[in-house]
């Protein structure tokens, strides 16, 4: 059973603290039964300010990059010091634009500090989200943390690979997608716990509950906002697809092995991808995948 600590530095009035305490701790068990992961034990859930978050979501991705880096071998020390800037740069950028668009988002630091925050006012004057819709919300950045105490290396899988598929020089088609896989089943958990709780699986408003601002709008028009990525959803059907084939047994033993990432090319069309994994798995051969276990968990 996950132990959640909550940190109230929004200072958010007795009412409001106590709703979305209730609701992070009623997203948990439906995490629980429906991504095929165990939760951490302990998460710290903390609503922040705009300018907490986009100070401490800078810091984050500064954070991920840096681990990610490290498990680089033979990197210069110069590129990656200039990637670093890069990064906090883009980061502070992009979330200082979007940040109206930003429903929640978690905090890695490595294993033992997982970390849901979110923004209470942009929540009021932008997403204007129902309960339910809060829930899902939380479901799908619990997924993430789930995801990460299966694995920890997940959280830094989506640079790691870039890096080292461009430095093998494979073409971008065969450059492994790990944002894709992760951002696709947390999606598709999201969609999910909504269906559990009112039988429609929606992302985002149904009909009858509160719009967004038009200004979130606005933004999510944009086709440089984050979510936007048709990674999104190409990873979700990739999810599904998985989860068709194989159940959670076949999905945790494609999240725990960073080798079995999937391509882009095999993230749009999964079946090849999904055969050979089976075929793999049957034969007990390590081509074209290592799978360690040889049989499914």
């Amino acid at each position: 059973m996950t132990t959640f600590i909550f940190r109230n530095d929004a200072d958010l009035d007795t009412a409001e603290y106590a709703r979305y305490c209730g609701l992070i701790e009623a997203a948990a068990p439906l995490v629980a039964e429906l991504s095929g992961l165990a939760l951490p034990e302990c998460i710290t859930a903390r609503p922040v300010t705009p300018a907490q978050f986009i100070q401490r979501q800078t810091e984050d991705r500064v954070c991920v990059t840096g681990m990610a880096l490290d498990s680089v071998p033979a990197l210069p020390e110069e590129a990656a010091t200039a990637l670093l800037e890069q990064v906090r740069t883009n980061t502070e950028t992009m979330v200082t634009r979007f940040h109206p668009t930003n429903r929640a988002a978690i905090l890695w630091r490595g294993p033992g500090q997982p970390e849901l925050t979110f923004m209470p006012e942009v929540h009021a004057r932008h997403l204007r989200p129902s309960d339910r819709q809060l829930t899902t919300v939380f479901a799908h950045e619990i997924t993430h943390l789930a995801q990460f105490a299966l694995r920890p290396e997940l959280a830094t899988a989506p640079l790691r690979c870039k890096l080292l598929d461009t430095g093998a020089g494979l073409p971008p088609e065969q450059h492994r997608n790990a944002a894709a896989l992760t951002e696709g089943h947390g999606q598709y958990v999201e969609r999910l716990v909504s269906q559990k709780l009112c039988g429609e699986a929606a992302i985002g408003a149904l009909h009858g509950e509160p719009e967004p601002s038009d200004l979130y709008k606005e933004l999510k028009a944009d086709p440089a906002a984050p979510t936007n990525n048709p990674a999104y959803s190409r990873g979700e059907q990739f999810v599904a697809a998985v989860v068709e084939a194989g159940g959670h047994p076949l999905l945790r033993l494609l999240l725990a092995q960073e080798e079995l990432v999937p391509t882009e090319a095999e993230i749009v069309d999964p079946a090849p991808w999904i055969a050979r994994l089976q075929r793999a798995v049957e034969s007990d051969t390590p081509a074209p995948f290592a799978v360690v276990d040889g049989h499914l968990p």
